[in-house]
């Protein structure tokens, strides 16, 4: 009788551990557009693509389009290159805006 009294202790603690747990998931701030565009692809190992070489399918290159990093980069590399050329005439083209091969 002792043992099954150890066993209801048990499954209390386990109880008020899992509702600390929920309460914790519950407190998680929600996620960003990014992230939970992200989230299928977080912990696969991929084979590096070659967009060269092979003709990836469209959702592919949805992802790259997608990729918020990428174009605050291209932001500050541009806005740093114009610092650099303050009073001269500048010309910025925007290329490679098509999908494959």
């Amino acid at each position: 009788s002792g043992r099954s009294n150890s066993n209801s202790e048990g499954d209390r603690g386990a109880q008020q551990y899992i509702q600390y747990l929920g309460y914790l998931f519950g407190k998680q701030p929600a996620s960003t557009e990014a992230e939970r565009f992200e989230a299928p692809y977080q912990d696969f190992l991929q084979s590096p693509l070659q967009p060269l070489a092979d003709n990836l399918e469209s959702n592919v290159y949805e992802v790259f389009e997608k990729d918020p990093v990428k174009y605050v980069r291209y932001r500050e590399a541009v806005a740093k290159y114009l610092e650099t050329r303050k009073g001269e005439d500048v010309v910025i083209m925007v290329l490679g805006a098509g999908r494959g091969p």
